[in-house]
Order: structure tokens, then C-alpha cells, then sequence
């Protein structure tokens, strides 16, 4: 599930950024390339994750149903149990060492910050911003409301004008937000060449908005002239906003590059289009119940939310799942051609606490599945009575999705 998570959070990304890159990247639409960047970034992460078919089937048959949690069954189930590692349980440790190095970076910059703040001369703005002179800084930067410049500044009044209308902008426009959902996402995505070029496309029009505004106060050719002698000064802190901030070059082309015309904005257009292509991608399409049946179980079974106590297998969540594993016996024709697949089964538990109605979500996905499908239904339905729900004292019909996955292990 995880790998298939990441093949499609890699399209999806993939998707919007070359998008990003051929039609928006050199436009002056700074905000809405802003929005954009963060839509996509969160997007992407949406149309990656498992898909909600079971809800929308219920919708579709006018069955409301519980999900149960996904059990895993397989050749070795037994001896999987016996907690031996394996290659995932090692990518899964160095996967949590990188997500851990990261933020424990991530942290110790705040804490540098904090230690910064604390320790400098600060002076409130009547804009809310506040100033905090620190030797630690070595050029202009900004964090949230704190602007850090460095203690013994020695520019002009002229250029340290335009430093601070460059940082306010930053401030004004809350751009530390938006650096520290992109720095939370390059923790858990550590390893993901994608998140990183989102961090730093985000940032770069961050320097674009803040420059456009910073250079209305003062002549441009001076202010590009500032940039670049700012360009030989020491980089600060990672997690703020800088004065001086690469890319330089593309900074000054934008800087002196005229407004895109507003006819230009078409182009954010595709992005409808695109976005319902890849929805289609994601969201197979599902196996319809007849509609006498949709009509007849509609009547005859109940919203979870709407009855006093759920149905409870004997024993419990753990017991279902040791039924599930002793008793699923894989398909030798499946078990010859290696086919895996993840079955949801959908059953009612009656009244009397009786396993019925027992049939699979969707066809399978995977040439060969019919076998596994064809399994998990007959495990479902020899399963023994169940405690039946209740709703105002009486027993009622309760539907159930029990998704089963299959693999060879």
C-alpha cells in the first residue's frame, strides 16, 4: 500500500510541477503561483491516498456501511507472526532515522531563533512586526513577526529601507506558514525529490512577492544593485525568510520583467481539466448492486450512526482476525501465479447475529482475482453468529465492509 501510495503521490506531483514549470513558472502571477504551489503540494497528497469506494458505494446502493480494519492473510501468515525482521521493517527504520534527522534539524533552527530573539534588542513596529537587533544575524531575515537584522549594521538609511519593506512584506504576507507546512513536509517526505523542488519553488515566489513590493519604495536598478552586494554576505537560519535568497538571477529577471497580461491567466485553466483526469485515474469505477436489491437492503439494514450498539464478533476485533487467518486457505491457482489482491467483502449481520448477504465490493482488479474474491466470500460466510446490534432495545440488521488483503509472503 505504502508503494503504491508513492507511485501515485509522484505522478500526481510530477503532474502539477511540469505543469508549474511550462506554463506558470515565468509568469508574474506571483500570489496565485503562490496558492498553486501550496494547492498542489496538498492536493497531490490527497488524490494519493486510498480512495473512499467504500463510501461512495454506500452512497450508490443506499446502504450505509461500517469498515472494518483491513486484515492481511497469506501463505506464511503463521510464521510471519513470529515477529522475525524483514527488508520492510528495514526501510521502515531508515525511513523514521531520516524523517527524525530532519526534524530534530528543523527543531534546533527554531530553537537558534528563539535563542536569538530572547537575547536581542527588540523594538515594536506599529505595523505589529518587531525589529530584533542580534550579532548572530549576519543579513536581514524574518520569522513570523520577528525581523532580525544584524546588531552593528552599517548600510545606509536607503538600503536598510528597503531591507525592512522587503521583510515586512514577508511578514505582512505570512510567508513563515507557508515555510513551515513545506519544512513539515519535507520531514515525513525527507526522501522525496519532489518536496524539496515544492519547498524551494514556494520560496522563490515568496522572494518575488516580497521584492515587487519592497521595490515600489525605492528605483529598481538600486535595489537590484543592493541584492547583489547582499549576495556576498553569510547565509542565516534555513527556516526564514531572507533578504538575500537564491536563485539572484532569476530574482532580478523577474524583478525588472513587466506584468504578464492578464489574458495570461487562462492558463491556471488547465488545471480543472488536469485535475479531473487524475481523479479519474484514482477512482475505478464500482460494481453496482441491482437496484430491487439496493432498494430492499435500503430498508433493511441501518446507518451505523443511527443504532445504540454495534455488532461484536465473539471475542472481539483480535478474535475475527485469528478466524480470518486460520481459516483462508489460498487459491492454488493464485498461490502458482503469485497473484495478490485486496478483496472487500461486504456482508449484513442479521437480528439473530447471523452472517448474510455475502458478496465482494467491486470485481477484481487483477487478472486471476476471481479465486481470491471467491475465498474471501466463503470465509466470510461460514463465520459463526455474531452479537447482533441493537437500536431502542431490539435487535436490527447492521451492514458491514471487511476488506481482506491477499498476498504472498
Amino acid at each position: 500500500m505504502a508503494i503504491v501510495f508513492l507511485l501515485k503521490l509522484t505522478l500526481f506531483w510530477g503532474v502539477f510541477a511540469l505543469l508549474y514549470s511550462l506554463l506558470l513558472r515565468r509568469e508574474t502571477f506571483f500570489r496565485a503561483n503562490r496558492f498553486y504551489l501550496l494547492g498542489a503540494a496538498i492536493l497531490g497528497m490527497l488524490l494519493a491516498l486510498p480512495g473512499d469506494w467504500f463510501g461512495r458505494f454506500a452512497e450508490q446502493s443506499g446502504v450505509p456501511a461500517a469498515v472494518l480494519p483491513v486484515v492481511s492473510v497469506g501463505l506464511q501468515q503463521a510464521e510471519a507472526a513470529a515477529a522475525q525482521w524483514t527488508w520492510l521493517d528495514y526501510v521502515w527504520m531508515v525511513y523514521t532515522f531520516g524523517a527524525a534527522i530532519a526534524f530534530f534539524r528543523m527543531a534546533w533552527g527554531i530553537y537558534r531563533l528563539i535563542a536569538m530573539a530572547t537575547q536581542g534588542e527588540k523594538e515594536k513596529l506599529s505595523d505589529g512586526c518587531t525589529i530584533i537587533r542580534s550579532s548572530a544575524a549576519k543579513v536581514p531575515f524574518s520569522f513570523f513577526r520577528w525581523i532580525f537584522i544584524p546588531k552593528d549594521h552599517d548600510e545606509d538609511n536607503v538600503d536598510l529601507s528597503a531591507m525592512l519593506a522587503h521583510e515586512r512584506a514577508h511578514v505582512h504576507g505570512r510567508h513563515s506558514t507557508d515555510v513551515l507546512f513545506m519544512e513539515t513536509l519535507c520531514i515525513i517526505f525527507w526522501f522525496h525529490p519532489l518536496a524539496h523542488w515544492y519547498r524551494r519553488s514556494l520560496r522563490t515566489i515568496h522572494e518575488y512577492l516580497a521584492d515587487a513590493e519592497a521595490s515600489e519604495r525605492t528605483d529598481k536598478k538600486q535595489y537590484g544593485l543592493l541584492l547583489i552586494r547582499q549576495a556576498q554576505s553569510g547565509m542565516s537560519l534555513a527556516y526564514v525568510n531572507h533578504f538575500f535568497q537564491s536563485p539572484l538571477k532569476q530574482r532580478l529577471i523577474m524583478l525588472t520583467k513587466s506584468a504578464s497580461p492578464a489574458l495570461r491567466a487562462w492558463k491556471y485553466g488547465l488545471i480543472l481539466p488536469v485535475y479531473m483526469l487524475l481523479l479519474l485515474l484514482v477512482r475505478p469505477s464500482h460494481a453496482q448492486v441491482p437496484d430491487n436489491q439496493a432498494g430492499e437492503k435500503s430498508n433493511a439494514a441501518l446507518n451505523p450512526n443511527e443504532i445504540d450498539k454495534m455488532p461484536e464478533y465473539p471475542g472481539g476485533d483480535k478474535e475475527l482476525v485469528r478466524f480470518l487467518i486460520e481459516n483462508v486457505k489460498y487459491p492454488e491457482a493464485a498461490r502458482r501465479d503469485s497473484i495478490e489482491e485486496l478483496v472487500p467483502v461486504i456482508f449484513t449481520i442479521d437480528e439473530t447475529g447471523a452472517v448474510t448477504d455475502v458478496q465482494t465490493l467491486k470485481p477484481p482488479l487483477v487478472p486471476g482475482g476471481d479465486a481470491l474474491a471467491a475465498e474471501a466470500i466463503r470465509v466470510v460466510s461460514t463465520m459463526p453468529k455474531w452479537i447482533p446490534g441493537q437500536k431502542d432495545g431490539k435487535p436490527v440488521k447492521v451492514r458491514f465492509t471487511l476488506p481482506i488483503r491477499f498476498r504472498i509472503e
